[in-house]
């Protein structure tokens, strides 16, 4: 199993922080990273918040490639709605040529009524756009011209260049969390950016073999909440406004695009104390050394900046655990 690090730039008020600190805090982050022996870092994306969650996925993936040599770098999702896919595909290329072919790229349809009212697309459109847009990148990313004719963009003798290192294309993952979206990334024939449990990963492997796929040729990708400090009290006691804030934030987004029908579990803090992987080092050790031993993932996606944790303490626990975790869970057979 790999091992990832995921960063959003989130930076709410509570944390009394300008921007321009926490983004030096976050690629000071990213530097740490890479020189530890992480395979990955991926960064997420949602619009119009208050605490400034990362809207500009390609910009922020272009820089840490920029100081990377070695990690892969993706975004974890890309809302693919809001992005025309011509300017996706030059953007996405532009980015893997000069990673020197180290794109990835998770996509997702968006569920938030604000993003889709900000940007002027309807929400009943976004699978339509999704669906087209995938179908628009693989044909650009040949570097051939093309045309195009769909429901939602129409293009005539149109070239992407420079064609991506990645072959035949930066991979691409997709993100869902219901059971006919997770069925859907099967048939597309995606990897699968998870962020959910066993059971899921299960389904979607299901149905990549309905669909006469082999199930070890694509990448399952799931992320837990890991903090390290002396134990699990402390650990707590440093994560906890943060953890709730994050929990409590995607309940009500959630909730309000489930609708009156469909119920969404909001987080308490006891629940977040049992899927939430802290303590000390050889507690956070043994618990991610039972999950790569028992999950379906081929990659682990560590969070760790919770939004308004202060950076000091994030870094405290990030070179714990880079010194003390993660060379076992090299040992102990989690290789990709």
């Amino acid at each position: 199993m790999k091992i990832g690090y995921m960063l959003d730039f989130r930076n709410p008020a509570f944390s009394k922080l300008d921007f321009g600190t926490v983004y030096v805090e976050m690629l000071r982050q990213v530097d740490f990273v890479e020189q530890a022996g992480f395979d990955s870092i991926w960064v997420t994306e949602h619009h119009f918040t208050d605490d400034g969650y990362l809207g500009a996925v390609m910009p922020a993936l272009a820089a840490i490639a920029s100081r990377t040599r070695r990690v892969t770098v993706g975004s974890y999702v890309l809302l693919v709605p809001f992005y025309h896919p011509l300017r996706l595909a030059e953007d996405a290329a532009t980015v893997d040529v000069m990673s020197g072919g180290r794109l990835r790229l998770g996509v997702g349809l968006g569920y938030r009524d604000e993003e889709f009212k900000g940007f002027g697309v309807p929400r009943g459109e976004r699978l339509g756009r999704t669906l087209e847009s995938i179908e628009i990148l693989k044909r650009a990313w040949t570097g051939e011209r093309f045309s195009y004719e769909g429901k939602f963009f129409k293009f005539e003798d149109v070239r992407v260049l420079p064609r991506p290192l990645s072959q035949p294309h930066p991979e691409l993952l997709w993100g869902g969390m219901t059971s006919k979206a997770i069925e859907r990334g099967a048939r597309l024939g995606l990897s699968f950016a998870c962020n959910l449990g066993r059971r899921e990963i299960q389904l979607y492997r299901d149905a990549l073999k309905r669909y006469g796929k082999d199930p070890s040729r694509f990448n399952v990708v799931g992320n837990r909440i890991v903090y390290i400090a002396d134990n699990p009290d402390q650990a707590w006691s440093d994560i906890e406004q943060a953890a709730l804030y994050q929990a409590s934030l995607y309940g009500k987004w959630l909730s309000a695009a489930s609708g009156p029908d469909q119920s969404w579990v909001w987080p308490d803090a006891d629940r977040l104390k049992q899927t939430a992987i802290i303590g000390s080092a050889e507690q956070v050790r043994q618990r991610l050394q039972r999950l790569v031993q028992a999950a379906e993932m081929t990659e682990l996606i560590i969070a760790m900046q919770l939004p308004g944790l202060n950076p000091a303490k994030t870094m405290r626990s990030l070179e714990k655990f880079a010194a003390d975790v993660l060379p076992y869970l090299r040992q102990g057979g989690a290789t990709g």
